[in-house]
């Protein structure tokens, strides 16, 4: 369905249900103006699952109209407050360090996964110290995988690459099915850079013993995309 098509049925739907299956699939077209004007639109919705699904399509989009639209709904509900986060990551933007920051004291610890996490894809190397400093206090397992991710995305020799790796390793056997499933993903995107064995032997050891089937799944999918990645 391209483009045109997709416009029209969401032009003619109030429905939250289907509108959350259009609205993804313009993602693809978000740089296009009158599929940019219509999510705007839809952003504006009384839906917090439309308001977050449209900013999530907008990802992609960097122009200045998206990026202040993002920075108007930082202080949204944290669904769609998490998706802001993931587009100020995505594109970059540095004027929001001090909204990451912040956000890192949230009640709600996936706000403050993503804060964290997006500090790190936006390359925000003076920020080290503070992530270093948040991670001596935070006690959730999910928050700290973030926050180890990010140091080892911004570290500066192999030395601290290997430390913070190892730190994610260790999270591996967290108590907090959560924590274990993202440390999971995480490990297998960064696990191909260097010494895959070590991350490869890491999930075995822990397949022997894990009883969530989600994290079984995605473990048993980490092993088979190390092992073939060359």
């Amino acid at each position: 369905m391209d483009a045109k098509q997709l416009l029209k049925k969401l032009k003619h739907t109030t429905e939250e249900a289907q509108m959350l299956k259009i609205i993804p699939k313009l993602g693809k077209y978000a740089k296009g103006k009158t599929v940019e004007n219509a999510l705007v639109a839809s952003s504006k919705s009384n839906s917090e699952k439309v308001r977050a699904a449209s900013i999530d399509a907008l990802l992609t989009n960097p122009h200045k109209r998206i990026k202040k639209l993002v920075m108007a709904h930082i202080n949204d509900t944290n669904e769609v407050k998490m998706k802001c986060f993931e587009y100020l990551g995505y594109h970059r933007m540095k004027q929001a360090e001090p909204l990451l920051l912040a956000h890192l004291n949230d009640a709600d610890h996936w706000v403050r996964y993503f804060a964290v996490l997006n500090i790190g894809d936006m390359s925000s190397y003076e920020l080290i110290e503070n992530v270093e400093k948040h991670l001596e206090n935070e006690n959730n397992d999910v928050v700290r995988s973030g926050g180890y991710l990010t140091l080892y995305l911004l570290s500066e020799t192999d030395a601290d690459m290997e430390y913070n790796r190892q730190k994610l390793i260790e999270l591996l056997n967290s108590t907090d099915e959560e924590a274990r499933f993202v440390t999971i993903n995480t490990l297998t995107d960064i696990g191909a850079h260097f010494e895959k064995e070590k991350v490869i032997q890491a999930f075995s050891e822990r397949l022997e013993i894990e009883k969530d089937k989600d994290n079984v799944a995605v473990l048993k999918w980490g092993i088979r995309v190390l092992k073939y990645y060359r």
